[in-house]
């Protein structure tokens, strides 16, 4: 499951825009080696999922817009999460798995920034494994559906018990976070609830965040 989630992964970073990608771009933006982007590619455009259109540079091939588009844009939904922008002065995101692909990839579906312009936009790959979204949504999956390194599966028991992940460090374009997970209303993981960390070393601006996020989920 792990290489068709970097294939995934990689497939909706390079639907977000309608342009071409180079292999160090891409491979920066989802964290991943630059010959393991590069054989993806390759493997793509056998397949007609991609075009190659110059040295090194990448383009969807035609058809599959579909990906750039959110899997929630409800005014409802979009309000909600401005005003948990508004309250916090902070970026916060929403991340969904792509239709058909529960577990393996996310997709920022919507951003609200109360500080100013937001550097994030909908569409974006989100890393499962590296970023605090992607830790909290799989943190809230069946253990029996997730796989990965011992160290992984430790943080995941560890977020948990918490209720919420976090990174102190930037992962890829997405700044350091503090993460919880959505639930459907049939009790199912539908994705990731996230707010930028101004403070990442300060517990009580943790606290703080989290409850806000929790608010809104």
């Amino acid at each position: 499951m792990q290489s068709l989630s970097r294939a995934l992964t990689v497939l909706a970073e390079l639907n977000r825009e309608d342009r071409a990608y180079g292999v160090t771009e891409l491979a920066v933006t989802v964290g991943l080696h630059k010959s393991t982007v590069h054989r993806i590619l390759a493997t793509f455009c056998a397949h007609g999922l991609a075009d190659r259109v110059g040295d090194h540079r990448y383009t969807a091939r035609d058809g599959l817009s579909a990906l750039r588009r959110t899997t929630d844009r409800r005014p409802g939904s979009e309000h909600a999460l401005a005003a948990l922008g508004n309250r916090l002065g902070r970026l916060v995101v929403l991340a969904k798995p792509l239709p058909k692909s529960t577990g393996t990839v996310l997709q920022i579906t919507a951003v609200a920034d109360g500080a100013g312009a937001p550097v994030i936009r909908p569409g974006h790959a989100v890393s499962l494994h590296r970023s605090a979204l992607g830790r909290a949504y799989l943190s809230a999956l069946p253990v029996d559906q997730v796989s990965g390194t011992p160290d992984l599966l430790d943080t995941l028991q560890r977020i948990r018990l918490s209720g919420f992940a976090h990174n102190a460090r930037p992962v890829a374009s997405l700044p350091r976070m503090v993460a919880v997970p959505v639930r459907a209303r049939d009790g199912s993981c539908a994705g990731a609830l996230g707010a930028e960390l101004i403070q990442p070393g300060s517990i009580d601006e943790l606290r703080r965040v989290v409850s806000v996020l929790r608010s809104g989920v």
